[in-house]
């Protein structure tokens, strides 16, 4: 982090008059969310990777797939959101970022430091209270890792200042804006692309592990085939039990003459105890086999749908982005529905009418229900309950359930219907009827923007 360009950052933010939040979107990864003397929001990303920190600026709010739940983020949500900021500075020649903050309590006002430290293998965001003892920290440091200690109780020490240093002087408003915009550009960009690209990577895997157990199916004709098979060497070698002069299993093969006198082999079970057990192994064979010929279309079909989503995902990730895809799990798992998270909430999509129609019995009756207007395909559950939804995370799942139908079909106008599942009423085959609903209109186009209209 350049000390120059932490000082323009501590310039910037001295017009700001509340801090709204600072929360983690990614593992290390800060969104600074302020306001300004004008009621204007603005927003900075802090990045407090070790070794690699920094700070950048964004032209559209960064997606959120989860909401850090640790005691770290409850305690900085709870004594940092909505407060007022009383200092921005930066200590000396450290790269620390320090905020001073008051959150107005009932009867009193509460102050509390925030230190964002730009410090190489010690980068850290520390919660302080208004004397300086520790409250919570992104990364505690114990004594036997170094002689500043960061341990939540415990007052925290103030890093000495650079010996013999030149002071650095703070970058210009509009260098400074510049710089943190590039940033944005060549770093986080670049990881989002690499990102982006191993999405890809993983989904194509699966779908091609999807195709080989397609391609691995056996014919419908072959397993009819075989049940009749074993049905009929069940039935010869029950017909001939009574002429044979023993039921005991003396030999890995038999040759039995039925009533019409042809000679049947049988190849018999190794596992049987007698002639009458390999007759009903014929037979439990002759079932399974004209079991698995009933059901195989519904095989069939489950894994096409499968490999149709999956084909529509991966054509979503390549023309608008991840979108919370990279969360996917390679391992292969029973799911009645497809599962993402945006900004800690579940969302579920169901990629064919049974999945829609599981998806729908399973929701919650304050849950939001989101379907394309006019148009078969998937059905979208934000699993809210009575908490409604920011507008930015009911946004961003419409989009995505138009990407995903756009994906492959091209370029257009689509409208998105959402309301709450209770207004939803489900018919035969997920086909429904819905009232109180609201309307999202988007456009595709021909660069895979999808904008509203």
């Amino acid at each position: 982090m350049n000390l120059g360009l932490l000082k323009g950052v501590s310039a910037y933010l001295q017009d700001m008059r509340y801090l709204q939040c600072f929360r983690r979107v990614e593992e290390n990864l800060f969104m600074c969310a302020c306001e300004d003397s004008a009621r204007k929001s603005h927003c900075l990303y802090f990045d407090m990777t070790r070794a690699h920190s920094g700070i950048f600026m964004s032209r559209h709010e960064l997606f959120v797939e989860h909401k850090f739940s640790a005691p770290f983020d409850n305690k900085l949500a709870q004594c940092t959101t909505n407060s007022a900021i009383m200092q921005v500075r930066v200590d000396g020649e450290n790269r620390i970022l320090q905020f001073l903050l008051a959150q107005k309590e009932q009867y009193k006002s509460r102050h509390f430091w925030l230190m964002c430290e730009f410090t190489g293998k010690h980068t850290n965001v520390i919660l302080c209270d208004g004397d300086l003892v520790v409250i919570e920290a992104l990364r505690h440091i114990p004594q036997t890792k170094s002689w500043r200690d960061v341990r939540v109780g415990k007052p925290l020490q103030p890093l000495p200042q650079p010996k013999d240093a030149k002071i650095t002087p703070a970058l210009g408003m509009k260098q400074t804006l510049d710089a943190l915009h590039a940033h944005y550009d060549t770093r986080y960009v670049a990881l989002y692309e690499a990102k982006k690209l191993q999405v890809i990577k993983d989904l194509t895997h699966k779908r091609d592990m999807l195709q080989s157990a397609l391609n691995a199916l056996p014919q419908s004709e072959k397993l009819i085939e075989s049940a009749k098979m074993y049905a009929a060497y069940g039935e010869v070698l029950f017909g001939a039990l009574h002429t044979l002069p023993t039921h005991k299993i003396t030999a890995s093969a038999i040759d039995i003459t039925d009533f019409n006198g042809m000679l049947w082999h049988l190849e018999l079970p190794p596992h049987a105890r007698d002639l009458q057990e390999a007759g009903n192994w014929y037979f439990a064979q002759s079932k399974k086999y004209h079991k698995k010929a009933q059901h195989l279309h519904k095989q069939i079909q489950n894994l096409q749908d499968k490999i149709a989503f999956l084909s529509d995902k991966i054509a979503f990730v390549e023309r608008f982005g991840i979108l919370g895809f990279e969360r996917e799990k390679l391992a292969p798992r029973a799911k009645e529905s497809e599962h993402i998270f945006i900004d800690g909430f579940k969302i579920s999509l169901g990629r064919n009418a049974r999945e829609n129609q599981k998806i729908l019995e399973s929701a919650r009756a304050e849950d939001l229900w989101f379907h394309i207007k006019d148009v078969p395909s998937a059905h979208l559950i934000i699993h809210c309950g009575k908490q409604m939804p920011p507008n930015a995370v009911i946004d961003k799942s419409a989009q995505m359930l138009v990407g995903l139908y756009a994906a492959r079909k091209g370029v257009g106008d689509f409208v998105v219907d959402w309301t709450k599942r209770k207004f939803v009423k489900l018919s035969a085959n997920a086909h429904v009827s819905y009232a109180k609903y609201k309307s999202l209109h988007y456009r595709i186009l021909q660069n895979g923007i999808i904008k509203s209209c």
